[in-house]
């Protein structure tokens, strides 16, 4: 029971149009497969169960408008769902939910992962580089055998694992990088912290009841920072999405 606070599920996704905006690269089947359809509509029904007041996704707000107008043109049968994740879960569960609205939470901000690499190179900092290496192969490898083995709903599961949520933890090693020179790792990681913030607060704004339910469609990356951020929030109660996709 939520104890009088709005709740909110944090549901880690991924590039479902695989632009690989991502530092860690993947290669994923094609969503518009008729397949991946099924998984896809699979996966909605259960996020449903949650019943939603509020679905919110990763679009900056003050982008918002433009995607209102595609989902209103959903909505009257006016447009095909494209190959993202916004359109292909985000409008699907707010249109199933009878909303006419749909939101944006996001927050931009570019990381330069390959300052710090390039810093760590000149540092000698060969454990890291090796582990940096070797991390972002073992993700790449863990997320396309989700997908292999459990199709979208294997690969949501995992995404929102404690496992997947543990690799958050290369942040702190990324935070060592330029340690009494530039600094570049924690810099990076104080903008990583920031980019999250900045997100949290436009999902903190939403609820305006206490029956209030938002469920938030991000990549799986910031889920652990968001997760904390709501726990620590007086006003909030985290979900787990993992039943749900159970």
């Amino acid at each position: 029971m939520s104890g009088g606070r709005a709740q909110v599920m944090v549901v880690g996704t991924y590039h479902m149009d695989n632009p690989n905006l991502d530092y860690v690269k993947s290669n994923y089947k094609d969503v518009l497969d008729e397949r991946v359809q099924e998984q896809i509509r699979d996966v909605v029904a259960r996020l449903l169960r949650y019943r939603p007041t509020h679905v919110a996704v990763e679009v900056e707000p003050g982008r918002v408008q433009a995607l209102q107008a595609r989902y209103e043109a959903y909505r009257a049968g006016r447009l095909e769902l494209g190959r993202n994740e916004i359109d292909q879960l985000g409008f699907r569960l707010a249109e199933r939910m009878g909303h006419s609205r749909i939101y944006g939470i996001d927050y931009s901000l570019d990381l330069d992962f390959e300052a710090v690499l390039s810093t760590a190179a000149r540092q000698g900092m060969t454990r890291f580089l090796a582990s940096f290496e070797r991390l972002t192969g073992e993700v790449r490898e863990a997320q396309e055998r989700a997908e292999l083995e459990g199709g979208v709903l294997g690969l949501l599961r995992y995404l929102n694992s404690a496992d997947h949520d543990a690799l958050h933890g290369v942040y702190m090693q990324i935070a060592a990088v330029g340690a009494g020179e530039s600094y570049v790792g924690a810099q990076l990681v104080a903008d990583w912290y920031r980019r999250n913030l900045f997100m949290f607060s436009h999902i903190a704004g939403l609820p305006q009841r206490d029956s209030d339910r938002v469920l938030v469609l991000v990549g799986a990356g910031h889920r652990p920072l968001l997760r904390q951020f709501i726990m620590h929030s007086p006003d909030l109660e985290y979900v787990d999405p993992l039943p749900y996709l159970s």
